[in-house]
């Protein structure tokens, strides 16, 4: 099978909580997220073949600069090969590898002992940020063991937590009990006020106008965040200040 990408930065400094990233964009994902930005390439569109000779010669370009090669998507665990044969690409050339992943497909389960470094969103909740709806249950049962596997392994994560306007803040108590499966030494929480058009054109636009940030919450609303995992270094984004 034909393993498709939307394409790679040698130099990124957003994917990653403080660290560079050589960046590469998966296609497909089994998730219909109403504010995602990268909708194209998750439905697989604006994909192209993954060329592995170009994909090593920007590597060796850029490898002493960078973290981690960070594979991101879409959701590339649908893509079992791509991950890998990035895995392998980027650990044979000196270079850590890090796989940002939903943790709802059973491949995850699998892959995720491939990387040195997990990210993931704790999208709540869970039926409308992933816009599977009545069919979200048993996705998120996944979702639960995957993150269950990933605090065990005591791999380095970080993890993300959209926030949508007038919805997230009431189910804080969910986020709350999946960050705490993690030991506060290895993971780094990243809260992302979504945000839609100009600074985005995600899936659903009408949804975003509901529940998306103009680029950053209020102050009140940013010290309550920040306030939730006090044994956890939290970085709450600004995406315009």
């Amino acid at each position: 099978m034909e393993l498709l990408v939307g394409g790679w930065k040698p130099f990124s400094l957003v994917d990653v909580q403080g660290a560079i990233t050589f960046t590469v964009w998966a296609c497909g994902c089994n998730l219909k997220c109403p504010f995602c930005h990268n909708w194209r390439q998750a439905e697989w569109m604006d994909c192209a073949p993954f060329l592995e000779e170009r994909f090593l010669n920007d590597l060796m370009e850029s490898r002493e600069f960078v973290d981690y090669v960070h594979l991101t998507g879409g959701e590339p665990t649908l893509q079992p090969e791509l991950v890998k044969k990035i895995s392998s690409l980027s650990k044979s050339n000196g270079v850590p590898f890090s796989l940002n992943t939903n943790c709802t497909t059973k491949q995850a389960l699998e892959l995720i002992r491939l990387a040195d470094h997990v990210a993931f969103d704790v999208k709540v909740p869970f039926p409308a940020l992933s816009g599977l709806d009545g069919k979200a249950g048993a996705v998120w049962e996944t979702f639960e063991r995957c993150t269950d596997e990933l605090a065990k392994s005591g791999k380095p994560v970080e993890i993300r937590v959209p926030v949508a306007k007038g919805l997230t803040s009431k189910h804080v108590d969910v986020v709350k009990r999946i960050v705490y499966k993690f030991d506060p030494e290895k993971a780094r929480v990243v809260v992302n006020p979504l945000v839609g058009p100009p600074l985005t054109e995600p899936r659903d636009e009408g949804w975003c106008k509901e529940h998306c940030y103009p680029g950053r919450m209020d102050e009140e609303e940013e010290r309550f965040w920040a306030s939730q995992f006090p044994e956890y270094k939290v970085k709450v984004k600004r995406w315009i200040e």
